[in-house]
This record gives structure tokens, sequence and C-alpha cells, in this order.
């Protein structure tokens, strides 16, 4: 492919793509999967870099990255896609029909809502995710409730008194919840409060708080606390490094594996 295959903005948008995506790429790669110069990309990276979007580095370029709620969530949404849909999948072994549940917004619950809705299982489900409740009512089994509040375009999700006073109409079985991070000394975190309160009031509502988390974002922290780990019942993961998963195991959470099964024995 060479570079008549592409203008400068939109190779430019590809490379910047390509950086979400992989953290970081040399120059070299760059030319080679573009089919543009070394000059050109270089030129392309500097321009990038003078928009405040990404970093040069050593023979190539890094991703600036926002923080988790500010990156566009088609982007989010192409993250960790594989483990997001095995971690989605292995939740819906302890859905039971016809339980209320809460989930958030986000990519990794919009994985889980894909699931309940191939189920056709009947459900009473609420969320603050509005392509989440779009989505689940393409189910006729489903009972979906958008909570109520301001929209915020980069998370697709309501938040504000509206949402928060809704939230607490609900008495749920179980609150599915995804965030920014989870580390055993900060707990569940968030990069704004809104989204951290939203966690909160969902984990008080229900009998069971299950948190759905990628490897990636495993002992990794944000900027508020939603949750401290003992208020955590279950972590459904794809990671399966014991020295990762082990210590939150230690502190009484149940986790489960997405790749290899359940893992009954190993919570305290």
């Amino acid at each position: 492919m060479g570079d008549r295959s592409y203008n400068p903005t939109a190779r430019r948008q590809a490379i910047q793509r390509q950086l979400m995506l992989e953290g970081a790429v040399s120059v070299e790669d760059l030319s080679r999967r573009f089919g543009a110069s070394v000059a050109t990309i270089r030129r392309d990276l500097n321009s990038l870099e003078e928009e405040g979007s990404i970093r040069r580095t050593h023979g190539g370029a890094a991703i600036k990255a926002p923080r988790g709620a500010d990156q566009a969530f088609a982007l989010r949404e192409q993250l960790d896609a594989d483990a997001k849909r095995v971690i989605a999948r292995k939740a819906l072994d302890f859905i039971e029909p016809d339980q209320t549940l809460l989930i958030n917004d986000g990519s990794t619950v919009l994985a889980l809502a894909r699931e309940l809705v191939a189920t056709g299982m009947p459900l009473m489900v609420a969320t603050p995710g509005v392509n989440v409740a779009t989505l689940l009512s393409e189910s006729p089994a489903i009972s979906a409730y958008l909570l109520g509040g301001r929209v915020r375009h980069r998370t697709l999700g309501t938040s504000g008194d509206f949402a928060e006073s809704m939230l607490r109409a609900f008495n749920a079985d179980c609150a599915f919840i995804a965030a920014e991070g989870l580390s055993l000394g900060e707990g569940l975190t968030y990069s704004y409060e809104a989204d951290a309160t939203l966690a909160r009031l969902m984990s008080e509502q229900a009998t069971r708080t299950v948190i759905l988390m990628t490897t990636r974002k495993l002992m990794q922290r944000d900027r508020i606390t939603a949750l401290p780990a003992s208020r955590i019942d279950m972590l459904i993961t794809d990671c399966m490094d014991p020295d990762v998963v082990g210590p939150f195991a230690d502190t009484g959470i149940e986790v489960v594996s997405a790749s290899g099964g359940y893992e009954d024995a190993i919570a305290i």
C-alpha cells in the first residue's frame, strides 16, 4: 500500500489509532504498514506530537494515553476486545433468569449486554449506559431501564442527581461493574467522581458486587476510589497470573478466571 492510498490526514488518524491499540510503535514498522517513507512517517509523528496526542520516543512514538474514560468509546471497545468477550461470557454463569441486575457503562459491560441479549434470558437490568440500554432493548425478554441524567458524550453514560435518585429505587440481585483500575490499596478506581459515585451506589443497592476486569487494568489505579477491595464479592478476569490475582483472593474476593474456567479453590 503506497503513499497514494492515504492522504496525510487519514494516515495520521490511522497511525494514532494504531498507537492507541498497541501503545508504542517504531518508525520502521509504521513505514512498512502504511507503505510510506521513513521521512514521511517522521513528519506525521512530529505533527501528532505537536497536537499533543502522542509523544516521540527513540526510533518511534508512544501514545500519550488519556484517562480511560477520556478515550473515544470506539477505541476503548477495541482494546482487549477478546478478553472482554470471554469475561462477559463467564459472567453468564452467575446470572439466573428473572434476576434484577445493575451494570454500569463502558465497553466491558457492553460485551456483557451482548451476551445477555443472545441468551434470551428474562431479566430486569438498570444501567447508565445509553448504548448498553439500547442494546438490551433488542431482547423482548429483558426489561431495560436507562438511568436518567446528563449524557456524557465521551463515555456514552448518564450521571448526576437524576441518575443517582433512580438507581436508589432498585433492589438488585447483583451489580456487574467495570472500572478504570483495581488495586489492593486503592480498591476500584475511576477517572471521574460521577462514575465512582454510580459504582458505589450500585454496590450498595445490590446483594452481590461482581467486578469485570481485564488484565490490563488489574493492579492499576485511577484518580478516585469508588469501593475498597473489601466491598467486592467476586472478580471475573482473563488474568491467569497467580502473582496478580492471588493477592485479591487473599483478601476474600472470589476470583474467577475467564480463560481457564471457574477457580473455586482460590478464594478464602
